[in-house]
């Protein structure tokens, strides 16, 4: 296949396309337009797939190819909870929502790359079958998890993944072995205290003042639990109680957040917070009682063969100065995780240049980046084994 006539073809196609995604932006499992839009790019293409999975918006699209070895190529397709800002024309059109994570631009991508491997199909074989994976819910949803729980990847030999990244040039991968991206776990502590006139506090039992010591108290885990070589961060993001300056509440709320680059940490600190706020309220005469949110993240976690793969690979198909050895990980997360506890693969970083940062509400996914992006995707699907 001569890829790079086929994406010189399409590409003004895909930019249009990626525009349109970006002006309806859609949070995790509430995609509904761009389930639509994604199904009718697919029929128009002329390629098979299914919907309705991972909470109703995913798609999951094939192409036969004459090996056993299926390949996984996926996109993560909802928005964020921000308002934009980034002026553009095509900006968002749905008020406090945005594309601010580079979404749209993956689900282009593999639109793209399922464009281009159509057109090969159809004049002969792909050497792989290969397996598109539109999903839903990569932003606090999980969705990765319900596409791995729903056995659509069972049986792959190989997961890809590409992310945006503002920072890195455009025309350029970023490649890691082992650890790329942190676990993620949510909790929200209640303490429970007795509410009395604040002229007055000791006839009550001041949960403000628990609060205040369990939140010092929970900074102490990274410090003195974790080994010093050990990756972790717990983040206290909301502190809640009362509703008047001089009267002490019932009860004050602690949420946070914490994460690591290994389940072994990761256990460590779940239990460390639940002794932590349980022993400190109860040492101040108060109670805690703690919940663990169920859409967790687990570490992200490179094959270092499939890294291998894919530096090989974006030598041969973009140029030997194309590839960037990624040197540290990142505390952020990333559902991809879940395919590649399930299947060996490799979560790619696609340049954006000197983009604002994700989750920002002027970031704006750089089109220049979607023909390197096509050309990569659709060249691990068919050199795959060979």
């Amino acid at each position: 296949m001569d890829i790079d006539s086929v994406v010189e073809q399409i590409l003004p196609e895909l930019v249009a396309l990626r525009r349109e995604f970006h002006a309806h932006p859609e949070i995790r499992f509430e995609e509904e337009w761009t389930s639509d839009r994604i199904s009718r790019f697919l029929y128009d293409t002329g390629i098979k797939h299914t919907r309705g999975h991972a909470g109703g918006t995913g798609i999951v699209a094939t192409l036969p190819g004459k090996s056993n070895k299926t390949i996984v190529l996926r996109a993560d397709i909802d928005a964020l909870e921000i308002p934009e800002q980034t002026g553009a024309p095509y900006a968002s059109e749905i008020p406090n929502q945005m594309h601010a994570c580079g979404h749209d631009g993956h689900i282009a991508c593999l639109c793209g790359a399922a464009q281009a491997l159509a057109r090969e199909a159809g004049q002969q074989p792909l050497p792989n079958p290969v397996k598109f994976v539109f999903q839903p819910g990569e932003e606090l949803g999980a969705g990765g998890r319900r596409i791995v729980e729903e056995g659509l990847i069972d049986g792959a030999s190989a997961a890809f993944a590409l992310h945006a990244w503002p920072g890195l040039p455009v025309g350029r991968f970023g490649v890691k072995n082992g650890p790329v991206m942190a676990s993620a776990d949510w909790f929200r502590t209640t303490v429970t205290g007795r509410g009395c006139h604040g002229a007055d506090p000791a006839a009550g039992v001041d949960p403000v003042v628990v609060a205040a010591h369990i939140v010092v108290a929970l900074q102490s885990i990274v410090s003195r639990e974790i080994d010093p070589l050990d990756a972790a961060v717990v983040t206290i993001g909301k502190v809640e109680a009362g509703a008047a300056n001089n009267v002490i509440p019932e009860t004050a709320v602690i949420e946070g957040s914490y994460r690591a680059l290994d389940m072994r940490v990761r256990d460590t600190i779940t239990k460390a917070i639940q002794r932590i706020c349980s022993s400190v309220a109860l040492a101040h005469r108060a109670t805690a009682e703690t919940v663990f949110g169920e859409d967790h993240y687990i570490p992200l976690v490179n094959d270092p063969e499939m890294a291998r793969f894919v530096r090989e690979t974006v030598t041969r198909t973009i140029g030997p100065d194309a590839v960037v050895e990624v040197l540290r990980p990142s505390m952020a997360s990333e559902d991809f995780a879940f395919y590649l506890e399930k299947v060996p693969g490799c979560f790619i970083i696609l340049g954006m240049g000197d983009a604002p940062p994700l989750h920002s509400p002027y970031f704006n996914f750089n089109d220049e980046a979607i023909p390197y992006a096509v050309k990569l995707l659709a060249a691990l699907a068919t050199e795959f084994g060979a």
